[in-house]
């Protein structure tokens, strides 16, 4: 009886020696205590992710609209170019029409009154 009694004095002993101590349950609660602060952080964190995420939408959504309207100002600038440009060779056409040409017999003279033919 003594045997079996020590028999199971060891056991126990064992099992008890593979259960954790104080110093583990104070280790255990330090570690949950620094998960709950990081999932804290992860909260915060992922809700800024989000606003900034919302803001990078908005910038794309600005960039679109503003290449939108640089592309309707280019288009209109060079609509009137080429308007300026239509006018301005059709200008050019009347004026030659209209411009008298040198007549090769008479003398030419410029400005200063001077005779070029020589």
């Amino acid at each position: 009886v003594i045997s079996e009694k020590e028999s199971l004095y060891n056991q126990l002993k064992n099992i008890i020696q593979r259960q954790p101590g104080p110093e583990v349950e104070a280790q255990l609660s330090v570690y949950q205590a620094n998960l709950e602060e990081k999932k804290k952080q992860m909260r915060s964190m992922t809700t800024e992710l989000r606003m900034e995420q919302g803001r990078v939408g908005d910038y794309r959504d600005e960039i679109d609209r503003l290449n939108r309207d640089l592309t309707e100002v280019k288009k209109k600038f060079y609509d009137q170019k080429r308007r300026e440009q239509l006018t301005l060779q059709k200008s050019e056409l009347g004026k030659a029409k209209f411009e008298p040409t040198p007549n090769p017999n008479q003398p030419r003279f410029t400005g200063g009154g001077f005779n070029l033919s020589i």
